[in-house]
């Protein structure tokens, strides 16, 4: 079983029998990476790249309850001892026990991550999206769509059991368009969950909900907010 807590904006606390997987910690309001850090599993912190909505270099203060620290190479992780500290390009694979790390790309800086533990597989996407903005030029979008697609083939055909994936208000009518494009590309065994919201959480839209209304979804609003899968 995995529990599954929101910790803010494209942070989540992913509890394993053995471990808490912890995703671009960025904020924690309601302290739930603080309540794990004085439990029994050690943690396991990712993050995706250096961009201060996914990166908190006070990570490093949760040093004397984490195992690992799996980052980007780009991200600036001071103060945390070297062995325990893995930076990682973009689709290297790293085997830690019983434990899998691929980062895979995104269309922003840093990359995206599959963890494959415990019969478990989790990707959290970072910042890959489809970043088509209204009001950008046809060539920016040109650009952003070409970005998208070239990530897409990476990832064509792939299952995961569960998938962290923007979906950002700011794109406005474009604003499910990554994740929809994602979902044509991969199948979601157990749980699909929006992140990243900048602006009102998302509500699928009617043509999302016909093509992939199959794919069991968790919208979390607050801090805090818990499932279990």
């Amino acid at each position: 079983m995995l529990r599954i807590t929101f910790l803010g904006h494209s942070g989540f606390a992913v509890e394993t029998d053995t471990k808490v997987l912890v995703f671009d910690y960025h904020v924690d309001p309601a302290h739930i990476v603080e309540a794990y850090a004085n439990g029994p599993k050690p943690l396991w912190f990712f993050v995706s790249h250096w961009h201060q909505d996914h990166f908190n270099k006070h990570i490093a203060d949760y040093e004397a309850s984490t195992a690992h620290y799996i980052v980007n190479k780009d991200v600036p992780l001071r103060g945390v001892t070297p062995e325990k500290l893995t930076s990682l390009s973009v689709y290297d694979t790293i085997d830690l026990g019983d434990t899998t790390v691929t980062q895979y790309g995104s269309t922003d800086e840093g990359g995206s991550f599959l963890v494959e533990t415990e019969g478990q597989s989790v990707f959290h996407a970072g910042d890959l999206n489809w970043w088509h903005w209204i009001d950008d030029t046809d060539e920016n979008n040109a650009e952003a769509k070409g970005n998208f697609d070239r990530e897409m083939k990476k990832l064509a055909g792939k299952t995961f059991d569960v998938v962290f994936f923007p979906v950002d208000a700011r794109l406005e009518t474009a604003r499910e368009w990554g994740v929809q494009g994602f979902m044509d590309q991969v199948t979601v065994r157990t749980c699909l969950i929006p992140m990243h919201y900048f602006g009102s959480p998302w509500t699928p839209s009617q043509r999302f909900k016909k093509t992939h209304g199959q794919t069991p979804l968790w919208i979390p609003v607050k801090s805090g907010e818990h499932t279990d899968l």
